[in-house]
């Protein structure tokens, strides 16, 4: 077992058996006894699994056991939860660089509302992780 389970391995059975035993009781009806904020990230997370193509009942379901294994893990503390900024950045750079096809640099630029230079160094950048990606360094 790795470290991060191990912090968990004392009670993830019980939690495991509980959150296995959620499909009994309507969402709605979990919902309406849980905080406010745990009900908004179950809303966040069964919207995302709709988008992602899982029906709104196995979303609900999924979201549900989701957020209650969070809140019992998490749950209590006062955890900061990033913005996500560098992330996103990070998806919008590669699909900048699937998007360059050598001759449509102001066409990115407009796009992404980034200065013609910003796309030359993101694409640059790209370059060099995409690389590193397919063709493994001979000398690590």
């Amino acid at each position: 077992m790795n470290t991060q389970n191990d912090l968990f391995a004392h009670d993830h059975d019980s939690v495991s058996q509980l959150l296995d035993q959620m499909g009994q009781i309507p969402t709605p009806e979990l919902k309406a006894k849980w905080p406010k904020s745990l009900a908004e990230l179950c809303d966040v997370l069964a919207h995302e699994l709709i988008r992602q193509k899982h029906t709104k009942d196995e979303a609900g379901l999924l979201a549900g056991k989701l957020a209650a294994a969070l809140a019992h893990y998490m749950g209590g503390r006062a955890v900061y939860l990033p913005t996500g900024d560098t992330l996103f950045q990070a998806l919008r750079n590669n699909a900048i660089y699937n998007e360059w096809k050598g001759n449509n640099i102001d066409d990115l630029s407009r796009k992404y509302g980034l200065s013609n230079p910003q796309i030359y160094a993101i694409i640059a950048e790209q370059r060099v992780l995409h690389r590193k990606r397919h063709q493994p360094d001979m000398f690590e």
